[in-house]
């Protein structure tokens, strides 16, 4: 009691000198100045005047400052161009289940022949910026802006006989509105007995919300699609 007495009598008399409190301080730099750790139960207000509240801010935002003599604010990862990742996956099967795609009777034969390829695993998505169809391999875009997208896969020919797997591998990250104007691109020439092929692709588009895109492969021989991955990040329009 005595203790909560004193403690009471030292924030008043330092409040009356200093029109400042100190807490395990006896000379407090700011208004309230606390020697010691603060614990936060529920919401933390910034901003606001001396008749209007401050905000709490929105989940996942950051307090960041603004120099002194002026409020923090509460802003975006987004905000600050960051990269943002929305989406992140794996392909761990091989496709077709049985048996080989047909391939193209040549390298410019590309687009019927072409196969989606397909991330059996998501192990991130946020659907806010793209949802992911799995059946199919289409990603759509829920919100407008700069994507970076990066991915790693595999072609496999081991299934085809002898003489059936020199050819050309086309690989393309594109839109559904504009098949021609490629995310990203590689196309690859290989010799006899190349039974696996690696390809890599990295683009920065502009995706308007509503817009579709998927990552397309094709080969000149028969020919099936293994393992890779994908992660696809957010900038700000």
């Amino acid at each position: 009691m005595k203790k909560r007495l004193w403690m009471t009598f030292f924030l008043i008399m330092s409040f009356l000198a200093n029109a400042q409190i100190g807490i395990l301080t006896s000379t407090p730099q700011r208004t309230l100045h606390v020697n010691g750790s603060l614990q936060l139960v529920k919401e933390f207000n910034v901003g606001g005047s001396e008749n209007v509240q401050g905000t709490a801010g929105k989940e996942g935002e950051f307090l960041s400052s603004n120099g002194a003599g002026t409020s923090p604010v509460w802003r975006t990862v987004e905000s600050q161009n960051f990269l943002k990742i929305v989406f992140t996956g794996q392909k761990t099967n091989i496709s077709p289940s049985t048996g080989s795609y047909t391939g193209s009777s040549s390298a410019t034969d590309y687009d019927g022949p072409s196969r989606n390829y397909v991330y059996n695993i998501v192990n991130k998505i946020d659907n806010n910026y793209v949802s992911y169809d799995a059946n199919t391999g289409i990603f759509t875009v829920n919100r407008t802006g700069y994507y970076n997208i990066s991915t790693y896969f595999s072609y496999n020919l081991s299934l085809n006989g002898t003489n059936q797997t020199a050819g050309t591998a086309i690989s393309r990250l594109q839109r559904s509105s504009d098949m021609s104007d490629y995310i990203s691109a590689v196309s690859t020439g290989h010799g006899e007995r190349t039974e696996n092929i690696y390809h890599q692709l990295t683009g920065i588009k502009l995706l308007n919300s509503g817009e579709t895109f998927s990552l397309r492969s094709v080969y000149t021989q028969n020919f099936r699609l293994t393992s890779g991955n994908i992660s696809i990040s957010y900038l700000l329009p």
